[in-house]
Formats: structure tokens, C-alpha cells, sequence
């Protein structure tokens, strides 16, 4: 198993992680194992995790980065080895030859940490993430020290969310990274940048072009652990909110030259709605007052509708709030996934509308493949 990063073995041990207090991770005995392909061989250690109450032997591999679809493999190289070990007892009879088996790795994102509870493999990273479970012992930590591998490009806010917007448009489309750059008006090497994160988090695959691996996945994290898009709101009370009142304030909009796009539950479809009370909204990139005169707002209570101004780079048609708009009978919407990602950030039982609309999001996407 050759890792990524070829040296990474010589980079953990010379700048090893801080792991908990009483927990010590202690190498003992180097392994080079013969392998085809370029190279022609992979490193692995034989170590001790040191425990105030038990010594546990493990048996270090070397992966960076680490991805989530890559722990099964991992753990069937490392258990073939160790069965191998076993077998030539005899030549370490200083050594237990059951060992558990651990990936060491820079940087494990929480859904690497996940795989490798799943498959009960041992894992340790640069930052001090650190997970172990056999027999009495338990330990799982998320680390937060630094790490030199994750790229610094913003994924959900800034010009990152233009990409993803992207690819939860075209959910089975294969980009380049250049198509994208191009697409959402970003530099190649920031592209590459949010990619790398995306692919790290196992959402997307790069194989054959880059493609989303898990759509919802990414809408969803978007949702959960992203920024609003919105950096200001103000709220207003507008006397009607019926289709016709918006299309007319739209039009007036339009006739000034103003751009807009509605949001909230001015950018439901009647069969999206999934609860009751929910405000209107508008994306406005002009005069707020010719929005406040367009629909005849007022500035009292209740407020039911929010005038809504995007972050720089999201007002924008290449990969922002104006990308792939939804034709509403009274004007342009904005697109599916941004219109969850602004419910969840709305209040009140926005989460719930947000979440219905994940649901729809998840049924609409293509089914592929050969089920003959």
C-alpha cells in the first residue's frame, strides 16, 4: 500500500500527534513488504498503544490523504499482513503477532472516523483524532490540531458554495476540474482546492472526471454546517403575498432595471409546501426602496416578508443565487438546494420546511445503471 504522500510515514513519527493523557502511541519494529507496481514495496509498522490499565499491539499503515471509500480495502490489506505475521510467529517471538490493525493518516474527517468504527479498524491522525475498540478498551476522539494537507478554500460560503451549487445542478454530470472553474467563474487552482475537500469528506469522486458521489450528502452538509447565503435580512409586512401581488412587484422591479429572485415561500411550488406560516422572501441586488414601494411594504409587524442581500460572491448567475433559477408563475426562484439551504437558516419551522425539501431533493435525483 503505497501512500499518497510518499514520506508521510517520516512526517508523523517527526512531528507525532498529542493524544490524550494516557495514551501513548510507541513504534517498535519497522516492516518493508515486496509489492508489484512502481515502487515495489510499502512501509508498515509494528507499534504499542500504551494505556495506564493495558499495552495494546496494533499494526500502522500509512494512507494520506485517507478517504472514506478506501477504508474497506485498507482493512483487508492490513488483516491479510497480520495473517501473514501470524504465520512466521516464529520470527518475531519477542512480538505479539495479534495485532489490531491502524490506519495513520494526516487528516480524518468525522465520516473517515465513521468507516473506520464500522469496520472496527483502529485509526489514528496528525491533528490527534484518535480511535481504538478492543476487548475492555474504548477511545475515540475527534482531533483538533492543525494539519498542512486541508486545502484553506472555503466549501459553503464565499466562492466554494458557486461550486457546489454546480454540482447539485447536474447530480450525474462528470466535470473537469477546468469545466467547473469555468462554469462557476473561479480560478483552476481554487476549483482544485474545494474539490480536494469535497473528496476528502467522501461526497464526491474524482475517478473518470468529477462526479458527485453522494448528492444528498452534500446538500445536507450544506444545510447542517454551512454559512446562510444571506449576510442581511430586514423584515417587512407586505398587505398580500398572492401570486399575482408578487409578479406585479416583480415587474416593477424589472422595469427599473432592479435584479431579484424570490426565496422562502415565495419560491415554493404549492406541492412543496410542507408547513404553515412560512415568511416570503426576496433576493434584492438594487434600492431597497423601490423594493419597499414594488410591493407596498411596511415597516410593522408581523413580518412576513424578508428582503434578503447575498454575500458578494453568490449575486451572481455563474454559480450563485441566480444560477439554474426555478420559472415560479410569478417570477424566477431560486434553485432547489439553495432554497433548503436559506429555510434552514430562516427560524421558526423553516428546519422543517428545509428538511422536506431534501426529501424531494433526494427523489428527484436519477436512478442509473444496468439492472438487467
Amino acid at each position: 500500500m503505497k501512500p499518497d504522500r510518499p514520506h508521510f510515514r517520516e512526517e508523523f513519527w517527526k512531528d507525532p500527534p498529542t493524544l490524550p493523557a494516557g495514551v501513548e502511541l510507541v513504534r517498535q519494529e519497522g516492516l518493508i513488504i515486496p509489492r508489484t507496481g512502481p515502487g515495489g514495496e510499502s512501509a508498515y509498522d509494528l507499534a504499542e498503544v500504551r494505556l495506564p490499565e493495558a499495552r495494546v499491539p496494533v499494526l500502522l499503515s500509512y494512507r494520506a490523504p485517507l478517504f472514506p471509500a478506501q477504508v474497506v480495502a485498507q482493512k483487508d490489506k492490513l488483516l491479510s499482513l497480520r495473517e501473514q505475521l501470524r504465520h512466521r510467529e516464529t520470527d518475531f517471538d519477542k512480538l505479539p503477532t495479534f495485532r489490531v490493525p491502524m490506519l495513520v493518516t494526516d487528516s480524518a474527517s468525522p465520516r473517515v472516523v465513521e468507516a473506520c468504527a464500522n469496520e472496527e479498524l483502529a485509526l489514528v491522525d496528525q491533528r490527534g483524532t484518535f480511535f481504538l475498540r478492543t476487548g475492555s478498551t474504548f477511545i475515540r476522539i475527534q482531533g483538533r490540531g492543525s494539519s498542512n494537507r486541508v486545502p484553506r478554500e472555503p466549501v459553503f460560503h464565499g466562492k466554494g458554495s458557486r461550486i457546489v451549487r454546480a454540482l447539485l445542478e447536474s447530480p450525474g454530470r462528470r466535470w473537469t476540474v477546468r469545466a467547473l472553474s469555468d462554469q462557476t467563474q473561479t480560478s483552476y487552482a481554487y476549483a482544485h482546492g474545494v474539490i480536494k475537500r469535497l473528496t476528502q469528506e467522501g461526497l464526491v469522486d474524482v475517478g473518470g472526471g468529477v462526479r458527485l458521489r453522494e448528492p444528498v450528502g452534500l446538500l445536507k452538509t450544506w444545510m447542517k454546517h454551512g454559512r446562510p447565503t444571506a449576510i442581511s435580512k430586514e423584515g417587512f409586512n407586505a398587505p398580500s403575498t398572492t401570486s399575482q401581488a408578487l409578479e406585479a412587484g416583480y415587474r416593477r422591479l424589472i422595469s427599473q432595471g432592479i435584479r431579484s429572485i424570490f426565496s422562502l415561500a415565495s419560491a415554493l411550488e404549492p406541492e412543496e409546501r410542507f408547513v404553515s406560516g412560512l415568511p416570503h422572501g426576496l433576493y434584492l441586488s438594487g434600492s431597497q426602496e423601490a423594493a419597499i414601494r414594488a410591493f407596498e411594504l411596511r415597516r410593522m409587524t408581523p413580518h412576513n416578508f424578508w428582503i434578503l442581500r447575498a454575500e458578494p460572491s453568490a449575486e451572481t448567475e455563474v454559480g450563485g443565487i441566480y444560477f439554474s433559477p426555478r420559472a415560479l408563475p410569478h417570477g424566477p426562484g431560486v434553485a432547489l438546494p439553495q432554497l433548503a439551504v436559506d429555510f434552514q437558516h430562516s427560524g421558526g419551522r423553516g428546519e422543517e420546511q428545509a428538511d422536506e425539501l431534501l426529501r424531494r431533493f433526494a427523489r428527484s435525483l436519477p436512478l442509473v445503471g444496468d439492472f438487467e
